[in-house]
């Protein structure tokens, strides 16, 4: 594999990248900030619990259990959301690498989970038949993921369902994201600043199919 060449990668879209990175940095705090109050609100229940045992009250063996299965799942969703930045973070370790395009659509989707939330939309991958593998910039390919699901999300009604289909066939890679029903053929004017850039370093383009309220992102 050749050495990419980087100030063309990241010269015209370095505010891009950082509005980016910055996005998702606040999403997952976001996310940590309501485990730490779930946990915060059960300990304060554990704490309601001890003091009224002190004072001789039984103790409700059904609340005791809700607080501790809380704990536990809170944990868990923790270490799912720190799985995922971790994962984020790693990606500006190589400037080009084979890279799972479903793994990575995925990972974007975690990442964007509280912003489809926020909107009551239902984000769904459905998996290749067999693995889509490309060359690429990992962190230039979850930002240029990000835009389009972004852009997907702002132009689908509340209570919808998006899909995320990676696919590969002769014609080339593409991702596609359908159930967009706010669609239109003039939705270049509509993403936001920096996807031209993007598009351009990434060597890929965009397309529609309003039949299908699909937008198309063709990676090669």
């Amino acid at each position: 594999m050749n050495n990419p060449d980087t100030s063309s990668q990241y010269g015209p879209i370095g505010e891009c990248g950082l509005r980016f990175f910055g996005k998702v940095s606040a999403s997952i705090s976001h996310e940590i900030k309501n485990v730490l109050a779930i946990i915060n609100e059960n300990a304060g229940l554990l704490e309601d619990l001890s003091f009224a045992a002190q004072r001789g009250a039984a103790i409700d063996p059904e609340r005791l259990n809700r607080a501790c299965l809380q704990f536990s799942k809170q944990i868990r969703r923790a270490d799912g959301i720190i799985k995922n930045m971790n994962q984020f973070a790693h990606s500006v370790d190589q400037f080009a690498a084979p890279v799972d395009l479903c793994n990575t659509t995925e990972l974007v989707c975690n990442l964007a989970g509280r912003l489809a939330a926020m909107r009551k939309i239902t984000l769904q991958i459905i998996p290749p038949h067999a693995p889509v593998v490309i060359d690429a910039n990992p962190f230039l390919l979850e930002n240029l993921i990000w835009l389009g699901l972004e852009y997907a999300l702002e132009n689908t009604s509340e209570a919808l369902s998006l899909t995320l289909a990676p696919e590969q066939s002769d014609s080339g890679t593409s991702l596609r994201i359908t159930g967009i029903d706010g669609l239109s053929e003039d939705f270049s004017d509509k993403l936001p600043a920096g996807c031209k850039d993007l598009l351009s370093a990434s060597n890929a383009h965009l397309a529609v199919d309003t039949a299908h309220k699909a937008l198309i992102i063709h990676l090669s």
